[in-house]
């Protein structure tokens, strides 16, 4: 119905940014591949995820949880806004070839 990855490594640009919590990345989860079945859309699944992502960080000890966007994808955008993520910067993640030009990045404080 959904999948997300949960991973320490950071996209190269968000070593640009200036987040709203300074930490390596060790204790720092980003939110990779984050999906949701066409057919099981607005049924919870994609708030259930983000429950699940928070839940494994804090249980983790990690400081944050850090994701991008791209900034037309608005369902997201409002997940994650509903979630609690606070927008931090728009960036550039180099896909313009594929027709995605700005990312919008949230970081969620633990």
């Amino acid at each position: 119905m959904g999948s997300m990855i949960l991973s320490h490594k950071p996209e190269p640009v968000y070593h640009k940014v200036q987040w709203g919590i300074n930490a390596d990345y060790s204790g720092i989860f980003v939110i990779y591949t984050f999906a949701v079945h066409p057919a099981y859309l607005k049924n919870g699944i994609g708030m259930a995820l983000m429950n699940f992502a928070v839940q494994h960080g804090m249980k983790e000890h990690a400081k944050a949880i850090r994701l991008d966007v791209y900034e037309k994808n608005l369902p997201a955008v409002r997940l994650y806004e509903k979630c609690g993520f606070k927008y931090v910067d728009t960036v550039d993640l180099g896909l313009g070839k594929y027709g995605l030009h700005c990312f919008k990045l949230y970081e969620k404080i633990l």
